[in-house]
């Protein structure tokens, strides 16, 4: 059912940060303008070549991301309910549904599951989420014609909210399970301002600052399994221009 498993959600407010004081000579001393930024395009290279551009809505939350160069180019489009994320809907360029549709469920107003369906009202795949302080604690996985989780995925994050570690636990005995850690920079992220960020969190864990370097282990006998360290570019304001890992370039474009 996925045609790209690079799904991204973005909330961004101009912030103007302003100070006056009283002094003698009635002058103000203002703190300088924050800038705030919306991701607008990531250009892949290295690993082939394509991009992903993202457009949002009056209130700055994402309204689509469209694909170019994949072989399979897609729009996902999202839709919202007063303000609340509904669900999202994969479709051709000429904005016609495939009949792939993520379902958002919600529970007393908070976000508990997502439906996976294809042919618009077949159920493919569910993922269960659980939150602790706004971050993502675990996501159990439901897969077609499961009754309960056979997978599940544990977040663990630092002070500043960024994954460190996300583990993948097989209820299956058979499967080794994996660990993926992660150490940041101090910089700004692309997707510091990306809302909801829920619907990336299959690719993208974090969402303040870059990782660079990320592990994969193999828990049943702490092998590596494979290691990347990354280096990055930034603009005047500490937003991230490009990321490089020695193989796959990715180049940021802001709004």
């Amino acid at each position: 059912m996925k045609k790209l498993n690079l799904l991204l959600v973005f909330l961004i407010g101009l912030t103007i940060l302003s100070c006056s004081s009283d002094d003698n000579n009635g002058t103000d001393d203002q703190i300088p303008e924050e800038t705030t930024k919306l991701l607008k395009k990531m250009t892949f290279s290295g690993n082939g070549n394509y991009s992903l551009t993202f457009f949002y809505n009056d209130d700055n939350k994402i309204d689509r991301m469209q694909s170019a160069g994949t072989g399979d180019d897609f729009i996902k489009q999202f839709y919202y309910n007063n303000g609340v994320l509904d669900r999202a809907e994969f479709q051709d360029l000429n904005g016609v549904s495939d009949g792939s549709i993520e379902q958002y469920v919600y529970n007393n107003g908070l976000l508990i599951e997502r439906q996976d369906f294809y042919n618009n009202t077949t159920l493919d795949e569910r993922f269960l989420y659980s939150f602790t302080n706004n971050n993502i604690e675990y996501i159990q996985y439901i897969g077609n014609g499961q009754t309960t989780y056979s997978e599940e995925y544990i977040f663990e994050y630092d002070t500043n909210n960024n994954v460190i570690s996300r583990k993948h636990d097989y209820l299956n005995t058979a499967i080794s399970d994996q660990e993926l850690t992660f150490t940041y920079d101090t910089k700004k992220s692309p997707f510091l301002n990306f809302q909801p960020n829920i619907v990336l969190i299959d690719d993208f864990f974090s969402f303040n600052n870059n990782p660079t370097s990320r592990i994969l282990t193999d828990l049943s006998n702490d092998t590596v399994i494979s290691e990347k360290n990354y280096t990055y570019t930034f603009d005047n304001d500490d937003y991230a221009t490009s990321k490089t890992d020695g193989t796959e370039t990715i180049v940021y474009e802001y709004y």
